[in-house]
């Protein structure tokens, strides 16, 4: 699902909240819910009740503000419902603010779950401030008849909406303002009015003077009345910042050079997500260390696909680095780019019929030296992803390997192309062969994690790959099942003759075991 796909289905919640027929919870969220409701635990989803629908779907992230007092059994229910801790980089972390994430297993939607222990709030990438405010929303929580999740009281809700919204606003905002040029945020606007109908305004004007003071009361008031107008919004924020500001965590330089700071390392982990993928911990790793996984199978048996999809899917809350082993389509480095592109130069001239011969037969001449120099860059890269792999699984990212180095089977299958040329009785050919296997032979001394065997029957893949031969898809086959790894690597075969959305529900459960 999309992020525009997402987004409608939040609007669409949020739209029929009053509907009949409203979506159950996610079996995962439900189980979590029941477990606290049991063990008596105080927890409220305390912002953006809105659209809560779409939150207990796993469409949204769900902000719950829990009771710190009973932290054992917070976590015990945690992981008896099956979320994880997942850590936050420390330029991106909020204090007070823990990630959880859990696999709903009917669906294969990936629910996070930020748990709020103290009403962390402010400015965005910043969250500088902290309210004391954790007895006045909790003790007051109320019951979705819907869902069975305790949300929020709506004039507690408001009051925070408001706050949340004034420790936003920053210079800029000010300056679109007086140049005329201010844009409305469309979902504070759409929430707002939803609690506004919902609330007793005369009880969020008594709450905002007791927790604030009455200096708040005559924007406050402008506000309920004559709804978000931006003037309103900054007249409150002149009313309430100095009594807020006695709930800062950083001072005001400290803030003022940590904010840009944290917004430009949030700006360089989405360069890395979209183009770089640096092997780097820049939003949300795996405090237990990270993992690698691999994908393996014959042509056409949805390597790629399932490979892109998994790193899609963690992606949107993890720091996932992608790795292409191959030597064919995928990404590969700047030494082996222009080869690449003579190689397909010369297939382009090749016959389009027929088995392709495998490349440690090609012998003598200019071919031989064509495939030496490309087995030396090819084996130059696979050190290179070898130890980015590595680094990055060390840092606690998640590794998607699509194929993986090995020595087991020469010529074929990512294997070293030089091997005949150790038994040469030119010294130079047997360095260049011991050269080449070097990163081959070296690919299990750190070995992954899992190892995902994509098994399609000769059949399938013949008729997503009619461009090959049934004798050599039998072959490829044959090899992925014989591949070795060490006894502490999960290994796995996975039908992929079944229909795709099939296939990625048992990868994803797969993958989600060993993280």
């Amino acid at each position: 699902m999309t992020l525009f796909e997402k987004r409608e289905l939040i609007l669409q919640y949020a739209k029929d909240a009053n509907a009949a027929t409203r979506p159950e919870a996610l079996a995962v969220i439900r189980g979590l819910l029941d477990r606290w409701h049991a063990a008596g635990l105080r927890y409220c989803h305390w912002k953006s009740n809105e659209h809560v629908d779409a939150a207990v779907l796993g469409l949204t992230d769900l902000d719950i503000h829990v009771d710190s007092g009973r932290s054992d059994d917070l976590h015990r229910t945690l992981a008896e419902s099956g979320f994880r801790r997942f850590q936050a980089t420390a330029l991106t972390a909020y204090p007070a603010v823990e990630d959880y994430l859990a696999v709903d297993a009917a669906t294969g939607r990936l629910v996070h779950l930020h748990l709020h222990h103290r009403l962390t709030l402010g400015q965005k990438h910043l969250k500088g401030y902290r309210l004391p405010w954790d007895d006045e929303v909790l003790s007051t929580r109320q019951l979705d008849p819907w869902h069975g999740i305790y949300v929020s009281a709506p004039e507690k809700e408001l009051l925070l909406l408001l706050v949340r919204d004034a420790l936003k606003l920053r210079l800029r905002s000010r300056l679109t303002f007086w140049l005329g040029r201010s844009q409305e945020n469309n979902d504070f606007q759409r929430e707002f009015a939803d609690l506004v109908g919902r609330c007793d305004h005369e009880a969020v004007i008594s709450l905002g003077t007791r927790l604030i003071g009455p200096q708040v009361v005559p924007p406050l008031r402008r506000l309920l009345e004559n709804g978000a107008r931006t003037a309103d919004r900054f007249a409150f924020d002149a009313a309430a910042r100095p009594a807020l500001n006695g709930h800062r965590t950083l001072g005001r330089l400290a803030a003022a050079i940590l904010m840009p700071i944290r917004e430009g390392f949030w700006l360089l982990g989405g360069l890395s997500r979209r183009y770089f993928h640096w092997a780097l911990p820049l939003r949300r790793v795996s405090p237990r260390g990270g993992a690698i996984v691999v994908f393996l199978g014959s042509d056409g048996a949805g390597k790629s696909t399932l490979c892109a999809d998994t790193a899609k899917w963690l992606g949107q809350k993890l720091d996932v680095l992608p790795v292409y082993f191959g030597s064919g389509d995928g990404p590969s480095s700047l030494v082996r780019m222009p080869l690449q592109f003579v190689r397909y130069l010369m297939n382009s001239r090749a016959p389009k019929t027929g088995p392709r011969p495998p490349r440690s037969t090609w012998r003598g001449g200019l071919k031989g030296l064509a495939v030496i120099t490309w087995a030396l860059a090819l084996s130059l890269e696979k050190r290179a992803k070898l130890r980015r792999m590595i680094r990055g699984r060390n840092h606690g990212l998640i590794v998607i390997c699509d194929r993986f180095a090995q020595d087991q089977v020469e010529g074929f299958n990512d294997g070293p192309l030089l091997g005949q040329l150790a038994q040469s009785t030119s010294g130079l050919a047997r360095a260049l062969a011991e050269w080449e296997a070097r990163p081959y032979r070296d690919s299990l001394r750190d070995p992954p994690d899992l190892v995902l065997k994509l098994i399609a029957s000769p059949g399938v893949a013949l008729a997503r790959r009619p461009e090959m031969t049934a004798e050599e898809i039998e072959r490829r086959i044959a090899v992925v099942r014989a591949l070795q790894f060490p006894g502490r690597t999960q290994v796995v075969e996975v039908d992929a003759d079944q229909p795709l959305d099939e296939v990625v529900r048992q990868v994803h459960a797969l993958v989600w075991k060993v993280l």
